[in-house]
């Protein structure tokens, strides 16, 4: 298990954001006007500094942001309300600064590194 876990930590830390870069992520920086990487760092920050109950607000203002894209989609993208709503879930853990599982912290840290790069 260990082993398949590296082998996959590897190939992820190969992968080209740039080239495979999500639709999401570039639909969600057109709408909040911010890179993905400023939005991962701003808001890990805000989460890792975080008290209880002000880790509860992040977690309502990252619901209605996440609402508040998927209208936006449906109204400014023309999307289809599935596939906007696809779009708009796929980005809340990203929104909340919290990583879910070594899988995704690893994918924060490929993004910033990618971004940082450039």
């Amino acid at each position: 298990m260990e082993s398949e876990t590296k082998e996959f930590m590897a190939k992820l830390e190969a992968y080209d954001m740039q080239e495979r870069y999500p639709r999401s992520f570039e639909l969600y920086e057109e709408y909040s006007q911010r890179t993905m990487a400023d939005t991962i760092r701003i808001r890990r920050e805000n989460f890792d500094k975080a008290d209880f109950k002000a880790k509860r607000e992040l977690q309502t203002e990252v619901e209605r942001e996440v609402k508040n894209f998927c209208t936006w989609l449906e109204e400014t993208k023309n999307l289809e309300p599935t596939t906007a709503y696809y779009y708009s879930v796929s980005l809340k853990s990203l929104l909340l600064g919290l990583p879910v599982g070594v899988q995704v912290a690893r994918l924060f840290g490929t993004i910033l590194d990618t971004h940082a790069r450039k």
